[in-house]
């Protein structure tokens, strides 16, 4: 299971009040349920108001302690020379991936992120289906495919293909979907391995998304709004057993 640190501030007032005590959250989360999770992900609402080379380096610093992975999911989608900065800018502050969209494509896109990351030892993660209500309007999307102009499939497949020519470490289908989830595996086979979030507080299953491929899910809201974080985290990752 990965852990999603969705912890969020207001920073409209006291903001070194809250940024010390969104940096004090995301430590004791992490302490309280390490030993279920092979990773944390972090996303904008915590990186945004911590600083990315300020607050979240401690934070990452104490994820590689336990031995565990600090992923990004920053969902990098621009031009080339953007892409590669951000991605600079993420692994100097300790990320060991981060995760982008294959919507921009290869060349002068993503190819110096995937680059930059195999030259550092890190890792790439491409979306491929989210998880929110809405995700089928953009990846649902028919488009005419990479190797048989004649042919139309979804988008989501053609961003598995990507995944898959591109050498991708992993790749996102939201687990509210598991029928997509069991798609997107028979394209890319058991090479690479497909990360589930959308657990929990969006409605998802960890068992079923599991029992249709993937091989992480990802569980956030579910866990650090808990009362009992710990317990929560150990429920999810049963599941997954």
């Amino acid at each position: 299971m990965i852990v999603g640190l969705d912890l969020t501030a207001d920073m409209a007032v006291k903001r070194r009040a809250e940024k010390d005590r969104l940096e004090k959250e995301a430590l004791r989360i992490v302490s309280l349920t390490a030993e279920h999770a092979v990773a944390f992900k972090f996303n904008r609402q915590l990186v945004l108001p911590l600083g990315v080379f300020d607050g979240v380096p401690k934070i990452i610093d104490a994820i590689h302690d336990l031995g565990l992975t600090a992923i990004m999911d920053c969902k990098i989608n621009d031009i080339g020379n953007t892409n590669s900065w951000i991605a600079r800018y993420y692994f100097e502050a300790g990320f060991d991936a981060v995760i982008v969209n294959p919507l921009v494509g290869w060349e002068g896109g993503l190819d110096s992120v995937f680059e930059m990351a195999e030259g550092q030892d890190r890792g790439v993660i491409t979306l491929c289906y989210m998880s929110h209500p809405a995700a089928d309007e953009g990846y649902g999307l028919y488009v005419t495919t990479e190797r048989k102009k004649k042919v139309h499939e979804p988008l989501y497949m053609t961003f598995a293909q990507r995944a898959k020519n591109w050498h991708a470490d992993g790749v996102i289908v939201g687990a509210t979907y598991p029928e997509k989830i069991t798609e997107v595996r028979s394209v890319l086979g058991s090479t690479i391995p497909i990360i589930s979030p959308g657990i929990g507080a969006q409605g998802g299953s960890a068992r079923q998304a599991i029992e249709a491929g993937a091989s992480y899910v990802i569980a956030a809201r579910s866990i650090v709004e808990s009362d009992d974080p710990a317990a929560v985290a150990a429920s999810i990752a049963a599941e997954t057993q």
